[in-house]
């Protein structure tokens, strides 16, 4: 009898297989037809993307229309990204009436422009910024390189002194006192020494104050 169960429990188990993978080929199969008549039915357009939002593109054809189309669902075939200036084929399926695309679905932006050296050149100078911006930044007071060349993460904060505490030329108890700060008097730190201490800015120049003094 236990035998005979476990038989029938086998059986229905191998026939639940083989539903679930019959839907899943008749779910594939439907997708293949469905892109089939899709393509049989789709239209093409040419043009030049003048904008490019990841919701939109718009593109000016040789007739000097200028026609937009919703991209979110359209599949990308390109090399390196698509930009403005790019000379691009859109297909789509629908009715387009002139340059009104409301009842048009955008299925792929096809363009064999390659755009790496320029993505390149921006990332380039995407860099030279952020180092000029850091490097201007060093030139600000505050900003100095400890004397004592101990390293620092750069902060821009707001804290407090919680004493009257002095504020020295560089990241050592054996540095020079520029001056004191009294208790609950604010400075801004611009950065935290990996020995402890914190580097602010005090009366146009760069100061260091020991961490533990300051809250935030």
């Amino acid at each position: 009898m236990f035998n005979k169960k476990k038989t029938f429990l086998l059986i229905i188990t191998l026939l639940c297989c083989l539903f679930m993978s019959a839907c899943q080929k008749s779910a594939e199969e439907r997708e293949k037809e469905e892109e089939a008549s899709l393509d049989a039915v789709s239209a093409s357009i040419d043009g030049m993307v003048t904008s490019i939002t990841g919701e939109q593109i718009t593109i000016r054809t040789s007739d000097g229309d200028s026609i937009s189309f919703n991209m979110k669902k359209a599949e990308l075939d390109c090399n390196s990204g698509i930009i403005p200036g790019n000379d691009v084929t859109l297909i789509y399926v629908g009715s387009r009436q002139g340059t009104d695309t409301s009842n048009v679905r955008l299925r792929k932006i096809i363009t064999t422009d390659d755009n790496s050296a320029l993505l390149a050149d921006k990332i380039s100078g995407t860099s030279d910024t952020l180092q000029n911006k850091t490097e201007n930044k060093r030139t600000q007071p505050g900003y100095d390189i400890p004397k004592s060349n101990v390293e620092v993460e750069e902060k821009t904060e707001t804290v407090y002194a919680m004493y009257n505490v002095n504020v020295r030329a560089d990241a050592s108890e054996d540095a020079e006192i520029l001056g004191t700060l009294s208790e609950d008097e604010k400075i801004t730190r611009t950065g935290i020494c990996e020995n402890g201490w914190s580097r602010v800015a005090y009366e146009g120049k760069t100061g260091y104050i020991w961490g533990e003094y300051l809250s935030d």
